[in-house]
């Protein structure tokens, strides 16, 4: 067997058929089967979206497979534009901020009635300058009904109205909740506080008022009730402002 070198300029190989010369110079700048270190800008095939195997991954391949995180918040003191939404009933000590669902038709109230507190975490409230809240009317009726998720001031017109039924008291909060009725009546001040319906139960727990009864009204004059409870509407204290001069 001859053994030594060989001097050529090209060599000749078959491919399929057809011969191809390659310039012997150029074979010291092919890469190697085993551990290539490519410079310049190498290409690929770039393979289809969602294949999962040991091909190798082009550039367009990852950008087609990276969802587009430009606009973006961060994770850490993200600053948010325009209209921030939560998911419902998230509650703000979750995502660490102050949230107040408003409803400017009915005040200061969200969407499905249910009380949201305004606060600023373990700092309370604080309001500089005037507060202000729509009044609810109630429905002159002999069993008056009264939604206590409308607000915390309602007036009832009496004046064609007597009450001899049973006062009826939705959607009462937990928490502790104050309301006032401004009352007008006419010529007649019949208003019977025999019982109290609370979120939908029977009617047995009447208001319990100051001086041990419950107030006398003069004919066609305006009067205000303030009524407080503390337990989900179980228990009732009641006070009255009454016979105010008609303006």
């Amino acid at each position: 067997m001859a053994y030594g070198k060989i001097k050529a300029d090209t060599l000749v190989y078959d491919n399929g058929g057809s011969d191809v010369e390659i310039t012997v110079d150029t074979i010291p700048n092919k890469a190697g089967l085993a551990s290539p270190a490519f410079t310049g800008t190498p290409t690929a095939p770039t393979a289809s979206s969602g294949t999962n195997t040991t091909q190798i991954a082009t550039t367009a391949f990852v950008d087609a497979a990276v969802p587009d995180i430009s606009g973006k918040a961060d994770l850490a003191s993200p600053t948010f534009t325009g209209t921030v939404t939560i998911p419902a009933g998230a509650s703000i000590a979750d995502i660490g901020t102050t949230i107040q669902a408003y409803d400017a038709d009915t005040a200061k109230r969200d969407t499905t009635n249910t009380y949201t507190a305004l606060q600023t975490m373990n700092a309370g409230i604080t309001i500089d300058g005037a507060y202000t809240q729509a009044f609810d009317v109630i429905t002159p009726a002999t069993s008056p009904a009264i939604d206590c998720s409308l607000g915390n001031y309602y007036t009832l017109d009496l004046s064609s109205t007597n009450v001899s039924g049973t006062w009826t008291f939705t959607n009462v909060p937990t928490t502790s909740y104050t309301l006032s009725i401004e009352i007008t009546t006419g010529a007649s001040t019949t208003i019977v506080w025999n019982s109290v319906s609370v979120n939908g139960g029977s009617a047995a727990n009447t208001i319990k008022w100051n001086g041990g009864s419950a107030p006398a009204f003069a004919a066609s004059k305006p009067h205000v009730l303030i009524l407080s409870t503390d337990d989900t509407g179980a228990s009732w204290y009641g006070s009255a402002l009454v016979d105010y001069a008609v303006v």
